[in-house]
């Protein structure tokens, strides 16, 4: 074969295998881009659906909010009926909202329905083990019913959960004075009021204990410190601890 020939013979297949090579490489670049694009599209519309999911958990929460408020204000308005018919059919929709549930037990005990409360009570700390007001009305709702020690327990949990919870302090402090351990409720009631000097559930229970235990001169000085604090205190209270012991 002529040298020539042979030149171009060899030429051609390089330019051939070239080719291929530039074809297949085309191809590849081809495949990468589309694979990029697709990429690309894919994560875009990762955050579209992010960014719609986020929006609509601030919506579902906004109107959580919402409608747990109404159902507080139907409870202060004395419609408790009302209010516990709106919490369930919230629950329905808000499943693991322990807040709905908590709203619907206290609804369910100013109704006078103590047992289904409870029910309502311990599912919203099932949801939310941090829920201290569910923890709160739990206990008084045990109290209620004479259960004081679990009461006790109740508020003790509230008080883990918050131990600034003054409220807690002072309905532990009322139940230990159910059960006649008076040194326990002082010390519970006195927390309450190192609290909050101005609460005055705790000034009844301090006035109850103190009158209770005997202390009447005690009694006396605690209900001085809450006139001077400007605390309503019950006439009922006040005329059973003159009856026992006259103003001194």
């Amino acid at each position: 074969m002529p040298t020539k020939v042979k030149i171009l013979w060899v030429f051609c297949n390089i330019a051939i295998v070239l080719g291929f090579i530039f074809v297949a490489y085309s191809s590849k670049m081809e495949e990468v881009r589309l694979d990029n694009e697709v990429h690309d599209e894919f994560e875009q519309e990762r955050e579209r659906q992010k960014e719609k999911l986020i929006k609509l958990k601030k919506g579902q929460k906004v109107q959580t909010v919402n409608s747990v408020k109404h159902v507080m204000e139907l409870s202060a308005l004395g419609k408790h009926e009302e209010a516990s018919n709106l919490a369930q059919k919230l629950s329905e929709v808000f499943p693991e909202n322990a807040n709905i549930f908590a709203w619907w037990g206290i609804s369910l005990v100013k109704g006078g329905l103590k047992s289904a409360a409870i029910e309502k009570f311990v599912r919203s700390t099932q949801l939310d083990p941090t829920n201290s007001k569910a923890f709160l009305y739990w206990g008084l709702t045990l109290a209620m019913d004479g259960y004081f020690k679990k009461a006790i327990d109740k508020y003790k949990m509230v008080i883990e959960l918050d131990p600034e919870h003054s409220n807690a302090y002072a309905y532990m402090g009322a139940s230990f004075d159910q059960l006649h351990m008076y040194n326990e409720a002082e010390q519970s009631v006195g927390k309450a009021l190192e609290i909050d000097p101005l609460n005055s559930d705790a000034y009844k229970v301090l006035i109850e204990v103190l009158y209770h235990s005997q202390k009447y001169e005690e009694a006396w000085k605690a209900v001085d410190k809450a006139k001077n604090a400007n605390v309503s205190l019950s006439e009922k209270l006040i005329e059973e601890l003159s009856q026992a012991s006259p103003h001194p």
